[in-house]
C-alpha cells in the first residue's frame, strides 16, 4: 500500500488553477521531499490530501483511505504552513490538549521530543517566539508516532542547531519504516532529508527524481530557481 496516491487530483479557486492533474506516488519508508517556490501548490497539494479542501477532479488516497475518512486521522500527523495555536495555553496545556484528541501518548516519548527540540513549554504560547511555537507544533505532529506525517514548510523560525535535530527526527521516522511528505521552497533543506523529490510549479509537477539523481544532473551547488527553469524548459 502507498502511503499516498494521487491520480490527475486537480484543484481550482474559481478559475484560477492552483493544481494540475496531479499524478503521484509516495511510498512507505521514505521521506519524500516536494520542492516548489511559494505559490507553486504545495500547501494546497497537502489540504486536499488532508481532507480540508475538495478537489475540483481527479483523487486520492492517503494510508489506503480516502482523504475526508475521519477514521484514519489519527494516523496522520500535520504541521500546516499556518500554524496557529491558542495563545492563553501553555505549551504543556497545548501538547496535553493534542494527546487527549489522540487517544493519549507516551509521555516519555514527548519529554523526548521536547528536550531534543529544547522548547519552552512552561510558558504561554502566545509570550513565545515563532520558533518555539513551531517547536510545540513540531512536538504535537511526532508525539502520537504517526505512519504519515505530512510538513508543510517545518522549517520556519528554527535556529540552525534545532534544524539539524529536527532532520535528524524525520530520517528516524523513516528508518521506522513510517512516511514523511515534507513541502519547502528550500534546496538545502530538502537534500539533506529526502529520498525522492517532486518538483512542482505553477500547478504542475513537473519531476519527480531521486535525491541522488537531482544532484547529479544539477550538481551540489545548484540554484533552486535554475532547477525549476531546467525541469520547466523539459516540460515544454
Amino acid at each position: 500500500m502507498t502511503a499516498i496516491q494521487a491520480r490527475k487530483l486537480t484543484k481550482h479557486y474559481g478559475s484560477f488553477p492552483a493544481l494540475v492533474d496531479l499524478d503521484l506516488d509516495v511510498e512507505p519508508g521514505e521521506v519524500f521531499g516536494f520542492l516548489g517556490p511559494n505559490g507553486a501548490g504545495k500547501s494546497t497539494t497537502i489540504r486536499v490530501l488532508m481532507g480540508e479542501l475538495n478537489p475540483t477532479s481527479g483523487a486520492a488516497t492517503v494510508l489506503g483511505a480516502p482523504p475526508r475518512e475521519v477514521e484514519h486521522r489519527r494516523r496522520l500527523g500535520y504541521l500546516p504552513a499556518d500554524l496557529a495555536l491558542w495563545p492563553a495555553m501553555t505549551g504543556k496545556e497545548t501538547l496535553k490538549f493534542f494527546a487527549n484528541l489522540r487517544g493519549g501518548v507516551d509521555w516519555g516519548y514527548v519529554d523526548q521530543l521536547i528536550e531534543r527540540l529544547k522548547a519552552t513549554v512552561d510558558k504561554r504560547v502566545g509570550e513565545l517566539s515563532s520558533g518555539n511555537r513551531q517547536k510545540i507544533g513540531l512536538i504535537a505532529t511526532f508525539m502520537h508516532q504517526p505512519e504519515l506525517l505530512l510538513l508543510d514548510e517545518p522549517n520556519a523560525g528554527l535556529d540552525p542547531l534545532i534544524q539539524h535535530e529536527f532532520w535528524a527526527m524525520m530520517r528516524e521516522v523513516a528508518d521506522d519504516g513510517r512516511t514523511v511528505f515534507l513541502s519547502s521552497h528550500t534546496l538545502s533543506e530538502v537534500e539533506r532529508v529526502a529520498d525522492r523529490v517532486g518538483i512542482i510549479r505553477k500547478g504542475r509537477l513537473v519531476a519527480v527524481e531521486q535525491m541522488s539523481v537531482l544532484r547529479e544532473r544539477h550538481g551540489q551547488g545548484a540554484d533552486l530557481e535554475d532547477i525549476f527553469l531546467a525541469y520547466y524548459q523539459d516540460e515544454k
